[in-house]
């Protein structure tokens, strides 16, 4: 019974801090992605989002991002133009870019298995479900502080809840390292000869995938709902997903999208809207500035019940 009484209090606690934004945009606005691991020949200079080692071999290899502890090689390739091309973009990759420049909530990519009528199966029940949804459900209203305190950068008549679908063949070389990001997101889905789904969103973030008989009505539900339901952790760590290689940027996508006048603060500078203090010149004091009222009772409740818990577990 105690145990469920600190769970209870700390995701109370984490619930104070819960913001009325969509997944799928604040993730778009604030989820930086995770820079992959990539080795390649000395002497060379790739641009990118990668954190890069050079040895003495004439190929390619990319790793996961550090966060996932999984030092691999999930994709592997002679080191030449094409192949260095395929890393970096894929004409797959900048349809989903576009589309969530755009404004889509999220764009689901439809891996084929190579078996025709599975296929078609699956694409056609991704297709009509999304549809279905994209018309029953509704997003989220915007708390106008939460706009105000820059977590979102358009209104709220400015989102949109949309998904598409785009299908993948998996013996398309110009995809062969997208392919391999995905079928990496999540262990032995390599081995898996059946379609998959992986919903993407944000700055190119898949949510997680979706295999053959498990493509059905409660797993796309469950996914289209936290996508569009609001952020109840900002977080990026403590949220499911896995960072794609987009060459893309993000931050001027977004500038793109905002709406006139309201300018979009970096993730570091969230942290300004807690309470500070400033000088006042002349007086030679200072005078705190008042933090939001939206935060104030938010981080008052969480400090109450992660206190309580505290107290709790020390009386054990």
């Amino acid at each position: 019974m105690p145990h469920r009484l600190i769970a209870f209090f700390i995701l109370t606690a984490t619930s104070a801090f819960a913001c009325s934004v969509p997944v799928f945009r604040y993730a778009l606005e604030h989820w930086a992605a995770d820079p992959y691991r990539v080795t390649v020949p000395h002497g060379t200079k790739l641009d990118g989002n990668f954190k890069v080692t050079t040895a003495d071999v004439p190929k390619i290899e990319l790793r996961q991002p550090l966060m996932m502890r999984n030092d691999e090689v999930i994709w592997s390739a002679d080191f030449n133009e094409a192949n260095v091309k395929a890393l970096l973009d894929s004409p797959a990759r900048q349809q989903i870019a576009e589309r969530l420049g755009a404004g889509e909530s999220a764009v689901w990519v439809l891996l084929e298995s190579g078996a025709a009528a599975k296929d078609a199966a699956a694409a056609k029940f991704l297709d009509e479900r999304l549809e279905y949804l994209a018309g029953v459900m509704e997003l989220p209203k915007l708390d106008q502080q939460d706009v105000k305190n820059g977590l979102v950068s358009v209104p709220g008549d400015g989102l949109r809840l949309e998904f598409s679908t785009l299908r993948l063949k998996r013996d398309d070389a110009a995809e062969s390292a997208f392919i391999a990001m995905l079928l990496a997101s999540e262990p032995d889905l390599r081995g898996l000869n059946e379609p998959i789904a992986f919903p993407i969103f944000g700055q190119g973030r898949v949510l997680y995938a979706l295999v053959g008989k498990g493509i059905r009505v409660e797993t796309v539900d469950r996914a289209a709902q936290f996508l569009i339901g609001s952020c109840s952790c900002q977080v990026k760590e403590q949220n499911p997903g896995v960072d794609l290689v987009m060459a893309v940027d993000w931050k001027k996508m977004v500038k793109d999208q905002a709406m006139p006048g309201q300018q979009l603060p970096e993730l570091t500078q969230i942290a300004d809207l807690l309470p500070q203090t400033v000088k006042i010149e002349g007086k030679g004091e200072s005078k705190p500035v008042d933090a939001p009222a939206w935060l104030d009772w938010r981080i008052g409740l969480g400090l109450i019940v992660l206190l309580a818990a505290i107290r709790m577990l020390m009386k054990r």
